[in-house]
């Protein structure tokens, strides 16, 4: 009978042990997928993804030229000069650029990007944004989502979404659905 006793509690004991890893696996990987990264700019999720992140500072390089094709591309109409003007208001500005890597098995070696300039125009309508910097294109670099009173906020494309068929997951895209779902401003 003592061996029976014995026998019961290694098993109710092995069951207990077992409940414990499965509950507290499950309850690492929630709190992984519910993590909020914040850094001096936004807040984000990964919920869960494999991504590593990193920062770059770089010069603002849009030229008039360009904001003029882009404004060209989707039929937005401007005064002459106007993009030279709103050029010469980033003159000496950086913008600030995340990279978010994806980290496993992926169709493409994409990478999400979240750029962020000072909003130098102080605009107040994401729609003026939107209209200033749009992008009617796919596979875009910069497409504007998100203002407040100190920052502009921009993503990229990742690509045209076509699927390979390989059975891998669009890593930028994973990425590109996880932060933007989750984005926002400080």
């Amino acid at each position: 009978m003592n061996k029976l006793k014995k026998s019961g509690l290694i098993i109710l004991s092995a069951i207990g042990l077992l409940l414990v890893v499965c509950f507290g696996s499950y309850f690492l990987k929630e709190q992984n997928i519910k993590k909020i990264y914040k850094n001096e700019y936004f807040s984000y999720s990964l919920k869960g993804l494999p991504v590593t992140v990193s920062k770059e500072t770089q010069p603002f390089d849009w030229t008039s030229d360009k904001l003029k094709a882009l404004a060209d591309e989707c039929g937005t109409k401007y005064e002459k000069g106007y993009f030279d003007k709103l050029v010469a208001k980033f003159k000496d500005t950086n913008k600030v650029v995340y990279n978010f890597k994806y980290q496993g098995a992926s169709q493409t070696n994409l990478i999400f990007k979240v750029t962020i300039l000072p909003n130098k125009l102080g605009y107040t309508s994401l729609d003026k944004f939107n209209k200033d910097f749009q992008q009617c294109f796919v596979a875009g670099d910069a497409y504007p989502l998100l203002i407040n009173k100190d920052w502009l906020l921009f993503v990229n494309s990742c690509g045209s979404g076509i699927d390979d068929e390989s059975g891998r997951p669009d890593g930028c895209g994973e990425v590109d659905t996880a932060v933007v779902s989750t984005l926002k401003l400080n």
